[in-house]
């Protein structure tokens, strides 16, 4: 009777262990935005600006899993904007190449991201082709897709 009280115990203490464990691990909720900039992007913001692309940037931050995004620099007449587009992979799925030179349109909210006043772009407008990246209650239109659907 001992035994299997011992055996009994060490069951639902290493069933305690990786409960804790599997928790700390847990993916955010589908509805929950992958990350910050889903929770900063303001309806009452959102602008229109056009004008040249002057740099396009892919950059890495945070976790090193995470996939390289795109930034673009556009001159308008007023200022030299930064639009945080999203994963390069999502930009290169869409079919259209942003280039330094192309005259383009953006319509997205302007927030304040580490400081620094970016554009979180619904959408890029070139010639006649339009990208799609954030929705208009914030969310990515990436949300699900891609590598290990983890955006």
């Amino acid at each position: 009777m001992k035994k299997v009280v011992i055996w009994l115990s060490l069951i639902l203490l290493a069933a305690t262990f990786a409960g804790a464990a599997l928790a700390q691990t847990k993916e955010p909720a589908p509805s929950a935005p992958a990350w910050p900039m889903g929770r900063l992007y303001d309806p009452k913001t959102v602008e229109t600006l056009k004008g040249e692309i002057v740099a396009v940037e892919k950059v890495t931050a945070g976790r090193m899993d995470m996939p390289a995004r795109v930034l673009l620099k556009l001159k308008t007449a007023k200022e030299t904007a930064t639009i945080y587009l999203g994963p390069a992979w999502y930009l290169e799925q869409q079919g259209v190449k942003l280039v330094a030179g192309d005259i383009v349109s953006v319509r997205g909210s302007r927030v304040t991201l580490d400081n620094q006043v970016v554009i979180l772009p619904n959408e890029v407008k070139k010639n006649d082709r339009v990208i799609q990246f954030w929705d208009e209650q914030g969310f990515p239109r990436w949300r699900g897709q891609g590598p290990r659907s983890r955006q």
